[in-house]
């Protein structure tokens, strides 16, 4: 009787440890999330994930807080239900070290068309899409994202971090011009951050910087929106969070956009700085409005024709900017600064044309006519 309990006791122990709810070495390819119901167990449990086919119910935020060294793959649509409006996410990833994957064939769908009012930001309740702050080398790559709701990506507070071979593509929204504020890239408050080889197609900002240093974008297709952008000057009260410094863009292509080239600080925010920044062979083609804007004037979303001072721009580089203008509205190059708050620039290679407007300048940087 003693020997038959024993042997019961030693086998309830070796089911019980070999046995966990999720084991990493059980699922081929690593722990699989196909219910909304699974993601924060896996999520704690695991570093190899894949996502697939993955339904996110309306209202709620895929957060994905990995371990560090995760590898998550996407496969299938995610897609993300609608029933409530709200702010979003809809989905925010965060992690050390991580490296997030988009499998051939796979997308994540934000079903933008349930929101599009052609207000944009103006009317509330439309959840921004993809949140990043992830550090130490993290990677993200081959994610196709598909009709944002308002902005795409959000990258912030985030440091030593890769994006790369991105599909963004909310052309639908082109539709009675109901997509709005939907900008591709977004960056705040991150260092030494790398964006290239990627495709945007959108009703806003290609790429629009608001803070930050050390980073760079290149290779970069951006159709239908307002081009390759700095807005700085977000916060009213905080100078630090208005700031940047060492900025790149590089062999990037702007085509049917707004603006080829847009830098603007914002007169009513607080105190800042932009320095160092440069564009660098940006081919343009089919821009309505400017090949190249740099207006110190920006309050309350549009141009006042005040310029302010409260945040200069120092060492502003443009090298071989080509292209070409259309329509009625159409100037290859506007520049406007407040006093004494534009120096250093360094122009060349400057040559923007079919514009149907003249130039204008109250600070002409060397190197253009202007």
């Amino acid at each position: 009787m003693w020997c038959f309990n024993f042997i019961f006791v030693i086998t309830l122990i070796v089911c019980t440890t070999a046995s966990p709810l999720f084991n990493e070495t059980s699922y081929a390819g690593g722990c699989t999330i196909t219910s909304y119901s699974q993601v924060s167990t896996v999520v704690k449990s695991c570093t190899n994930i894949i996502i697939n086919g993955l339904a996110v119910p309306a209202g709620k935020t895929l957060q994905l807080d990995l371990k560090s060294g995760t590898t998550l793959t996407f496969q299938g649509t995610t897609s993300f239900g609608y029933g409530t409006k709200w702010e979003g996410p809809l989905i925010f990833i965060t992690g050390n070290r991580i490296n997030v994957i988009g499998a051939p064939g796979s997308k994540l769908d934000g079903q933008g068309p349930h929101y599009w009012d052609g207000k944009g930001g103006a009317n509330p309740g439309k959840p921004k899409f993809f949140r990043i702050k992830a550090t130490g080398g993290s990677t993200f790559s081959n994610i196709h994202l598909l009709n944002c709701p308002i902005q795409c990506v959000s990258i912030q507070n985030s440091n030593q971090l890769t994006l790369s071979g991105w599909n963004i593509d909310v052309s639908a929204g082109d539709r009675n011009k109901l997509g709005h504020n939907t900008d591709g890239f977004d960056t705040s408050n991150s260092d030494t951050v790398t964006v290239r080889n990627s495709v945007i197609k959108n009703q806003d900002d290609c790429v629009a910087v608001n803070s930050g240093k050390n980073l760079h974008f290149s290779n970069l297709q951006c159709f239908g929106g307002h081009g390759l952008s700095l807005s700085i000057g977000m916060s009213k009260t905080d100078p630090s969070k208005n700031q940047v410094s060492n900025i790149t863009f590089s062999d990037c292509t702007v085509t049917n956009s707004r603006n080829g080239i847009h830098v603007k600080t914002h007169s009513d925010a607080a105190r800042g700085s932009v320095n160092d920044i440069t564009y660098s062979n940006i081919k343009l083609s089919g821009i309505t409005y400017y090949g190249i804007n740099v207006q110190q004037d920006y309050a309350n979303g549009g141009s006042t024709g005040h310029a302010s001072n409260n945040i200069p721009i120092k060492g502003l580089k443009m090298n071989r900017i080509t292209g070409t203008m259309t329509g009625s509205k159409s100037s290859a190059i506007y520049v406007l600064c407040g006093s004494g708050a534009c120096y250093n620039f360094n122009w060349s290679g400057v040559s923007i044309s079919g514009a149907s407007k003249g130039s204008y300048c109250n600070y002409k940087p060397p190197g253009v006519q202007c």
